[in-house]
C-alpha cells in the first residue's frame, strides 16, 4: 500500500488497471441501449433486403428519358401506382412508367425515378422534365449491409442507431457486458436517514441517495444498505453484508484519520488489498481504493460535495471500465479566463465548482465563494467544474484555467 498522496492521474490508473471487465448477459434489444456489445454480431440479411425507391415520384427506364429537359418532357405511360410495402404487379416496357412512393420496390424493367418534383402528371400519363441517369434515387440491396457480414464489433457502445441496425436485422435479444451491482454504505453516528426529524447535532444521509442515484445514471444496479453506525461490531457487519451482494462497494465517510474513522482498518480485517489511501486532490483527499478479490472497494469521504467530486472523477471511469468501455481521464478540453483571484495548495489539484458564460472573448469563469467540500447548496449554483493542478499556487483574474461543464 502507498503510505503518500498520490496524484490523481496516478490513482485513475491505479484504478482502470485494476477495476475487471463483468462477464455477459442476454438483453432485450430495447434495453440494451448504453450497454457494450459482449460478442460479435454478423449480419442476417441484406439492407435494404430489396431494390426501393429513394423519392416519391416515378419509376423510369432512364434509356426512355434521354432526351428528357424541361422545354422538351418525355409523354410516358403510367401502368400503376406502387406503395411502401406493395410489390408491383407489372413490368416496364418501352414508353412506361409507375408512379411510386418512397420505399416501394422498384418494378421489373425500371432502372431509375424521377424525383416528383421533375414531373408533370397527366391522368394515366406523366410528363418527366428530368433525364435521370441508370440507378439513380434506387436504393439498392445490400448497398448498406450484406448478408454474413461482420455487423457489429465486440466491445461496440451501443446506441440507439446501433439498437436501430439490429432491429432491422430481426434480431431482438443481444449478448452484453452484465450491469455492475453496487453497494452504497454511509458510515458515521451523526447520520439519519433523509426522511427521519433531526435530533440535536444530527445531519441526514445525503450521501446514500446522491450515490445511488448517479451510479443508476451511469449504468449500475445500486442498492442503498442504509447507515453503518461508529461502532466496529456493527460496521463490520454491515460491511460484510454488503460486500457479499455486490460487484463494487462504495462506503462513504470513516476514511480520515479520526479516532472515529474505521472504514479503512474493518475492511482491511475482512481481507482488502489497499491499492491507495490518500490522494492529493482537494476536495476528497482521504479517497480510499483496493480490492477485495476482484471486487473494487472505494472508500469515500463523508462530506458529501467531496464525495460527490470523487465518484465522478474516480469511481465513475472504473464504473465504465467494469461494463467494457474505454474510460480515459476525465476530459477538461474547455478552458476560460479566470473573474476572481483564487488561492490554492500548492501539493494538491484542487477542484472548483464555477459559474461559466461566455463573451466576446471567449468564456468567462467565476469561482463560486465560498467554496466548501459540504457546500451542497454552493455546488448546486455550479454549470462547471474547474481544475487547478498540482503545483499552482495563486491565480489571477484575467489568467486561463481549464474546465468542464457539470451535466
Amino acid at each position: 500500500m502507498r503510505r503518500i498522496m498520490i496524484s490523481p492521474q496516478e490513482a485513475l490508473r491505479l484504478i482502470l488497471e485494476n477495476a475487471p471487465r463483468l462477464g455477459a448477459e442476454s438483453a432485450p434489444l430495447a434495453q440494451a441501449v448504453d450497454r457494450t456489445l459482449a460478442a460479435e454480431i454478423s449480419s442476417r440479411e441484406d439492407l435494404p433486403p430489396f431494390d426501393n425507391s429513394a423519392m416519391d415520384g416515378y419509376a423510369v427506364r432512364s434509356e426512355d428519358c434521354r432526351s428528357a429537359a424541361p422545354e422538351a418532357p418525355v409523354l410516358l405511360e403510367v401502368l400503376e401506382t406502387l406503395r411502401a410495402g406493395a410489390l408491383a404487379r407489372l413490368e416496364l416496357g418501352p414508353g412506361q412508367a409507375a408512379r411510386i412512393m418512397t420505399g416501394a420496390p422498384i418494378p421489373r424493367g425500371a432502372d431509375s425515378v424521377v424525383m416528383k418534383e421533375l414531373t408533370i402528371p397527366n391522368g394515366v400519363e406523366v410528363r418527366v422534365l428530368h433525364s435521370p441517369g441508370p440507378g439513380e434515387n434506387i436504393r439498392g440491396r445490400g448497398e448498406d449491409v450484406r448478408s454474413g457480414r461482420m455487423l457489429l464489433r465486440e466491445g461496440t457502445l451501443l446506441r440507439p442507431q446501433e439498437v436501430a441496425l439490429l432491429a432491422a436485422q430481426g434480431i431482438t435479444r443481444v449478448p452484453v457486458v452484465r450491469r455492475p451491482r453496487a453497494s452504497v454504505l454511509a458510515s458515521g453516528d451523526e447520520l439519519v436517514p433523509p426522511g427521519e426529524a433531526l435530533a440535536p447535532g444530527r445531519i441526514r444521509n445525503s450521501n446514500g441517495p446522491a450515490l445511488c442515484a448517479a451510479l443508476a445514471r451511469w449504468g449500475a444496479l445500486a442498492s442503498d444498505r442504509g447507515i453503518a453506525p461508529d461502532k466496529p461490531p456493527e460496521m463490520k457487519r454491515a460491511l460484510e453484508e454488503a460486500l457479499e451482494a455486490c460487484d463494487l462497494l462504495l462506503v462513504s465517510g470513516g476514511v480520515s484519520v479520526g479516532d472515529f474513522d474505521y472504514t479503512k482498518d474493518l475492511l482491511e480485517e475482512l481481507g482488502l488489498r489497499v491499492l491507495f489511501w490518500k490522494a492529493a486532490i482537494k476536495p476528497g483527499k482521504p479517497l480510499l481504493f483496493g480490492l477485495m478479490g476482484q471486487k473494487p472497494v472505494f472508500g469515500l469521504p463523508g462530506n458529501p460535495v467531496a464525495a460527490l467530486l470523487c465518484l465522478e472523477e474516480f469511481v465513475r471511469p472504473s464504473l465504465e471500465r467494469m461494463q467494457g468501455h474505454s474510460p480515459g481521464h476525465p476530459s477538461y478540453h474547455l478552458a476560460g479566463l479566470l473573474e476572481n483571484d483564487l488561492r490554492k495548495e500548492e501539493s494538491r489539484q484542487q477542484y472548483l465548482f464555477c459559474l461559466v458564460s461566455e463573451s466576446p472573448e471567449g468564456f468567462r469563469v467565476r469561482v463560486i465563494r465560498p467554496q466548501g467540500s459540504a457546500m451542497l447548496g454552493m455546488a448546486c449554483q455550479a454549470n462547471a467544474l474547474a481544475v487547478a493542478p498540482i503545483g499552482a499556487g495563486s491565480l489571477k483574474k484575467g489568467e486561463r484555467i481549464a474546465f468542464r461543464w457539470l451535466k
